[in-house]
């Protein structure tokens, strides 16, 4: 869970920068409008989290990535989205 709270954190405090358009969220051509309707570099972002995370069950030199998950993921997608956002 730490990934996805990570990209929603990151996208609501730095991104949107506290500010959402409300009547947005329900229109489909919205400004949170997407490609087909999913956010790409949030989804890769969240996979980037996953991936560093879970590395540790797959590569035992990394188990300690593993022993703190939520915070490694937390990290690893929080990061990885602002960069790809600020694209």
């Amino acid at each position: 869970l730490g990934p996805i709270a990570a990209v929603m954190i990151v996208d609501y405090w730095l991104i949107r920068k506290r500010q959402l358009r409300l009547l947005d969220l329900y229109l489909p051509e919205g400004v949170y409008k997407y490609r087909r309707g999913w956010n790409l570099r949030a989804v890769v972002a969240t996979l980037i989290g996953c991936g560093l995370a879970w590395g540790g069950l797959i590569i035992p030199a990394m188990r300690p990535l593993f022993d703190y998950a939520w915070f490694v993921g937390f990290a690893a997608s929080g990061l990885s989205y602002y960069l790809l956002m600020r694209r």
